[in-house]
């Protein structure tokens, strides 16, 4: 008998996994670094007085993984360069002593550009990601705007694009920081940053010290909570369950194995929780127009949420770091995707949809982050997350209604559905559509098929296809739905 194990280990190193496609050619680099650069130095990051964001780069970019050609990535930049408003003249020079003086102001954002460009030159992009994104109230800014300066950080990781993470912190610098009572502030200015490896190594040696206590607790005789847990744990999952056990659910089993699931992810847990409190009811309504502002505005809501949000505690090691990441990333998807399908019908929610498209930031951004501040941004993006699913009305999950789902699409006869999706995806006419088919491509790729995820395992490619059925052909009347799933009143319409 060999110990040896059989079970191909895919991706090899999941926490640093990007997809990516075959397609990408010398002429279609030539061309993005053209195209990018103009974005760059001729658009504004907001095309209108209400400060929408500037999506271009992140169809472009999405596009590119794919291995979409020159043609169609012009198209895509045609399409978003036709509305995108002139970059605005700059209000001054700003530095590490005065730029606090225009926080939140969008016509300061060729100032702040600048300031961050020269910043990056300097010290390099990982470092003025860190320093600027954890200090005072930036990570509620970078955060806000409905994840978009988040989502632009994601994208000048991925791509190693220092100019695009210049954009992202000069589009958080111009963001209010709305969400401040939900995500804590730091100190200031850090001049002198620790190294991640050495904040990393410290808290790995933490994280054995405590193991090996633990350990020799529990050979004394001293068993403790964590450590019946962790036996229970591992007495009802099986990281090698048997081809025969699972061919022979029943579907009585697999509806308690998904309930189980469902329980286990304390994420989920907590939205099915905050689904029923009825302290939310009124606290936003079907009438309100900025219902995430409603929301924020009702403090003894905010207090309710707080006290919910602080129930799901992110440890600084790389363990719980990424058990941590593993939850919210699919809670992510299922309060995006099992929310949005009813017997009588699919609407797909505007805001959720970015709480799914920003955690495959996060995803992007923990590896290059000390531990501490990752758990910072886990625990920073689920609250914003629980706080658009309240402001959204609190919508039913409906995972078994989602886990069937086919859209008329549907590759069905395909060996890997996932092949007609992405060809879907790089022709969708919508920014964000190609963008929730890559954040479910790198979930199910990276979580997708662990045994303890068998209940979700269909989940991702069943949301990329619905996704791509209901927006793209504007099944619901438009691409997406901002009334608020939630209500009664926006399945009426």
């Amino acid at each position: 008998m060999t110990s040896t194990s059989f079970i191909p280990k895919t991706p090899s190193d999941p926490k640093k996994y990007s997809f990516l496609l075959p397609g990408i050619t010398p002429q279609t680099k030539l061309q993005s670094e053209h195209l990018l650069e103009k974005n760059h130095t001729e658009h504004d990051i907001f095309f209108n007085e209400s400060g929408f964001h500037n999506h271009l780069v992140h169809h472009y970019l999405a596009a590119y993984s794919m291995g979409a050609d020159n043609k169609r990535l012009k198209e895509i930049y045609d399409d978003h360069a036709s509305y995108q408003r002139p970059l605005p003249p700059s209000v001054g020079e700003f530095t590490r002593e005065n730029f606090k003086q225009q926080l939140g102001k969008r016509e300061a954002y060729t100032s702040y550009l600048n300031m961050f460009q020269k910043e990056i030159e300097n010290h390099g992009m990982v470092d003025t990601i860190r320093r600027y994104v954890f200090m005072d109230d930036m990570l509620a800014r970078t955060i806000g705007g409905a994840f978009h300066p988040l989502i632009h950080l994601g994208y000048a990781i991925e791509f190693n694009l220092p100019a695009v993470a210049a954009e992202a912190l000069a589009m958080a610098a111009c963001t209010e920081p709305n969400l401040s009572s939900l995500i804590p502030s730091f100190p200031w200015l850090q001049e002198i940053l620790v190294p991640v490896q050495a904040v990393t190594m410290a808290s790995s040696a933490r994280d054995m010290v405590s193991k090996v206590t633990s350990d020799m607790a529990a050979k004394l005789g001293f068993g403790g909570s964590d450590g019946t847990k962790a036996s229970a744990a591992k007495d009802q999952h099986s990281d090698k369950p048997s081809p025969e056990s699972a061919n022979s659910l029943t579907a009585t089993d697999m509806t308690a194995s998904l309930k189980e699931a469902i329980t286990n992810n304390a994420v989920v847990d907590l939205i099915e929780e905050i689904h029923r409190d009825a302290d939310f009811d009124g606290a936003v309504k079907f009438t309100d127009s900025n219902k995430i502002r409603a929301f924020l505005a009702n403090s003894q809501a905010v207090e309710k949420l707080k006290a919910y949000a602080s129930r799901w505690h992110v440890h600084d090691d790389e363990k719980d770091l990424q058990a941590k990441a593993k939850e919210l990333y699919t809670a992510a998807m299922l309060c995006y995707g099992a929310t949005a399908i009813r017997e009588q019908g699919i609407k797909l929610d505007f805001f959720l949809m970015h709480a799914l498209t920003s955690i495959h930031a996060v995803h992007l951004l923990l590896p290059v982050l000390a531990p501490v501040e990752s758990a910072a941004l886990l625990e920073g993006h689920a609250a914003a997350t629980l706080a658009y699913y309240i402001s959204r009305g609190r919508p039913s999950l409906q995972v078994d209604l989602l886990l069937k789902y086919e859209s008329d699409e549907a590759a069905n006869d395909s060996a890997n559905p996932w092949l007609k999706i992405c060809e879907r995806a790089i022709h969708a006419p919508e920014a964000h559509i190609i963008k929730v088919v890559r954040a479910c491509a790198v979930g199910q790729v990276v979580y997708g098929h662990d045994s303890r995820s068998e209940p979700f395992e269909k989940a991702w490619v069943r949301l990329a296809d619905m996704t791509l059925y209901i927006s793209s052909n504007k099944i619901d009347g438009s691409y997406w739905n901002h009334k608020g799933i939630g209500f009664d009143e926006a399945w009426q319409e």
